[in-house]
């Protein structure tokens, strides 16, 4: 206990500066995904595949000293794969995510910073990456907060941050 209470207590575990600086490893990706997009009617084999095709296949480390760390997870097919989870997930809790934002659909602004932003843990996106999902959100129309435009966006804005780069650091 007095071990763990230094580590937990110390400057460097505290320090915000270390915060988005070491790329997900993809177990901890789709995990973190899963727990902040939602999980309702997802089982664990079907987050196997995409593990795999991550380049991680749960409990099977390449060798004993387990997986290395690094930029070595980032392929195009390991990418591709993090996108196409991103958006089998968003689309599986499109209606659970339209319900949780409603208190939120005031604007595309709020459903965006204080809704998507909120609910996963990342770094703010750069402005023009911001200023892209503010379009997203717009498009199709002036925006009512309908449950109609809830359902379609508020899980497509999920499924673009948590396939996004920034969406990849811990």
């Amino acid at each position: 206990k007095p071990v763990l209470r230094a580590i937990f207590l110390s400057t460097e575990f505290q320090d915000a500066s270390y915060y988005y600086t070491r790329y997900a490893w993809p177990v901890e990706y789709v995990v973190r995904a899963l727990r902040e997009v939602g999980y309702l009617g997802f089982s664990v084999n079907d987050a196997l595949t995409p593990l795999v095709n991550m380049g991680q296949t749960l409990y099977e480390p390449p060798d004993v000293a387990g997986w290395d760390l690094g930029t070595w997870w980032f392929s195009t097919a390991g990418m591709l794969s993090r996108m196409n989870f991103a958006a089998q997930l968003a689309s599986n809790q499109k209606f659970n995510l339209r319900d949780a934002s409603r208190p939120y659909k005031t604007s595309p602004d709020t459903l965006i910073t204080n809704f998507a932003l909120q609910r996963l843990t990342m770094k703010m996106p750069d402005t023009a990456v911001y200023n892209a999902l503010v379009d997203y959100v717009k498009a199709g129309g002036t925006w009512t907060g309908s449950d109609t435009q809830l359902t379609n966006k508020a899980g497509g804005v999920v499924h673009l941050l948590a396939g996004s780069p920034d969406y990849q650091f811990l």
